[in-house]
């Protein structure tokens, strides 16, 4: 079976949009598979006394009260009982519109390669918008992105260095399971700075976005390798537009436009940190140069 091309009978000769969307939270065609794996990651088991060959299974009460304390959720049961504990933690799960928030801290506590792998599968065939990723070191749940666009950014983060460090943390802090828009986009103004001041101002290190923008406008010569250009529009115009379009849509932090009643959407910082990753990769490739 091609998995790629595979509909349910019904939805054949459906828009495909209809049957791909992704949806958030554990809807119910994903739900007793996602609770299959909290299982797996709750209960404890021990060999039988009453059937040889077979186990018995029990709650993990050291790991619920993790739960409790890290993800901010009441669990009110404090036995050991594996199907009341799984009732009672799935149900204030529920309750609180927490259940991935539970699975992400379950997957960096246990770090395990076989039940993240389980769960991205789970993840993947109900159609989540989630995806097991990386965040801060450790397995942890972040939001989808076309596969093209999730590779592209990879790929920058790999070859960037310090730079992208940053922009990976950029990533994680606007995609993961607790986005932070504001520090997101910090962290993409930064990547930003960390790659272009080696090519354009090597001998301040201390250059902000705003400092590097002036020198670029000032010398006019800095542009991409293309080999035609829209005399409108030419790379070196372009190139400086987007840089000051990211320092100067982080109105919430910086001097000169600062607003301290605004406060960064998920939607601009979600640009903020693209914008990052294509300027990122420019800098650190080579494709900035004086001509």
């Amino acid at each position: 079976m091609n998995d790629n091309n595979w509909r349910p009978l019904g939805f054949e000769d459906a828009d495909p949009t209809t049957y791909d969307a992704l949806h958030d939270g554990v809807p119910d065609w994903m739900a007793e598979s996602f609770w299959n794996w909290m299982r797996t990651q709750l209960l404890l088991s021990q060999p039988s006394e009453d059937y040889p060959g077979a186990y018995d299974y029990f709650l993990d009460q050291d790991v619920v009260r993790q739960v409790e304390r890290r993800c901010r959720i009441a669990i009110p049961y404090r036995g050991f009982d594996a199907e009341v504990g799984m009732s009672a933690i799935r149900s204030a799960a529920e309750a609180a519109n927490a259940e991935l928030r539970i699975a992400d801290f379950l997957l960096a506590l246990r770090s395990n390669e076989h039940a993240a792998r389980n769960l991205n599968m789970v993840l993947e065939e109900s159609g989540s918008m989630w995806r097991v990723g990386e965040r801060s070191g450790s397995p942890g749940l972040i939001r989808r992105v076309p596969e093209s666009i999730q590779m592209a950014v990879d790929s920058a983060i790999l070859a960037s260095g310090h730079a992208g460090a940053r922009l990976a943390r950029a990533w994680e802090a606007i995609y993961g399971i607790d986005p932070n828009p504001s520090l997101a986009y910090s962290l993409a103004v930064k990547a930003v700075e960390d790659a272009a001041i080696p090519v354009v101002s090597p001998n301040d290190t201390t250059a902000t976005l705003g400092k590097i923008n002036s020198q670029i406008r000032n010398a006019g010569s800095w542009s991409l390798p293309l080999q035609r250009e829209d005399p409108h529009a030419p790379t070196s115009t372009t190139l400086l537009h987007m840089m000051k379009m990211l320092w100067a849509g982080q109105a919430d932090r910086h001097g000169g436009h600062h607003d301290p009643d605004l406060v960064i959407t998920q939607e601009a910082a979600e640009v903020a940190v693209m914008t990052a990753a294509t300027l990122v990769q420019w800098f650190t490739s080579g494709a900035v140069e004086r001509r």
